[in-house]
């Protein structure tokens, strides 16, 4: 990664170029920067009872479904980060405004670990593996396991026996909007959790 690059110009590769402008905006937060990218939308979310119950206990996921539930995700970066640095973090700050619960928020972060190889963080060093691929008319993010960082190392967690295997896609719809969905399927108990709604970048503030 070039410095002044996007953090995801080297996850997307040679892809990157031939990203339409609204995915673009999306991650075109730069690595050790103030850069902000704002985009706000409305989702359904669906989240069962044993996921709900976990995350009561840990705080790692959100908690509660809901129809048509505006959003607000910050995209952001760490300008106090080390530049040179190949898995500078990208910031997902977001804000689910409940009509009866108000505002919760959850947040995770995510750290390119082999080209389009990424693992998103949630609290307690636990994180989802996937792969970034765009496919000509999506980007799509593939599951590859779930870990927890301990000590600095990545172990395998066996999450998937109790999640299922996440997956997710998001699809433009014009310079400015995209829908996305996800899941989180299991092989025995169907879907365990799951968003799908339309996004609009509001804000990208990423100065030269």
């Amino acid at each position: 990664m070039t410095a002044g690059d996007p953090i995801f110009k080297s996850v997307f590769g040679k892809d990157w170029d031939k990203l339409p402008p609204v995915m673009k905006k999306h991650y075109a937060v730069r690595s050790n920067s103030h850069d902000r990218v704002v985009v706000k939308g409305k989702l359904d979310i669906k989240i069962s009872p044993m996921v709900s119950l976990m995350a009561r206990v840990s705080g790692m996921l959100l908690a509660y479904s809901g129809k048509s539930i505006p959003v607000t995700v910050i995209f952001r970066s760490d300008h106090q980060a080390n530049s040179s640095t190949t898995n500078t973090p990208f910031y997902f700050d977001r804000t689910f405004h409940f009509h009866d619960r108000g505002d919760i928020t959850f947040c995770s972060r995510m750290e390119q670990i082999d080209s389009n190889v990424v693992v998103e963080f949630m609290r307690f060093g636990i994180g989802w593996k996937l792969a970034y691929e765009w496919d000509g008319k999506k980007v799509i993010l593939r599951h590859k396991g779930y870990v927890w960082r301990l000590f600095g190392k990545l172990l395998p967690l066996p999450l998937s026996w109790i999640m299922g295997k996440g997956h997710a896609e998001e699809t433009p719809l014009s310079d400015d909007t995209f829908s996305m969905w996800t899941h989180a399927k299991h092989s025995l108990f169907g879907p365990t959790f799951g968003y799908a709604g339309d996004f609009k970048v509001t804000e990208v503030k990423c100065p030269k």
